[in-house]
């Protein structure tokens, strides 16, 4: 996965990423990644994932706007944490079984 864009809106940051699904796990893993390099900067804001309509993304938001030079170093710890996500998940075959039909008569049950 990768940030396409960054926008900055009203009071949150957004990291619009090329990402087309992530899961709640991903989701966790990339918050707990994060939250030690927000720390480190001071930031006791959180943050949360979105989508929208206007972007094909999903989007990973910053609920503050720091500063130039440690949003800056936030976006590049982020770019890290994101780069072996893959943007789009491996696809999902169904397969339908049906039941296998038998001549056999039905086992008997010995108690």
């Amino acid at each position: 996965m990768e940030i396409v864009r960054r926008r900055e809106l009203w009071i949150h940051t957004h990291f619009v990423t090329d990402c087309v699904r992530l899961s709640q796990a991903q989701g966790r893993e990339i918050e707990a990644a994060l939250l030690p390099v927000l720390r480190q900067q001071h930031i006791v804001y959180g943050m949360h994932f979105e989508e929208s309509r206007h972007d094909p993304g999903i989007r990973i938001v910053l609920e503050c706007i720091p500063l130039r030079g440690v949003l800056d170093q936030i976006e590049a710890a982020l770019r890290r944490i994101i780069a072996p996500i893959p943007a789009k998940p491996a696809p999902v075959q169904t397969v339908t079984v049906e039941p296998h039909i038998s001549n056999a008569p039905p086992p008997s049950v010995v108690l």
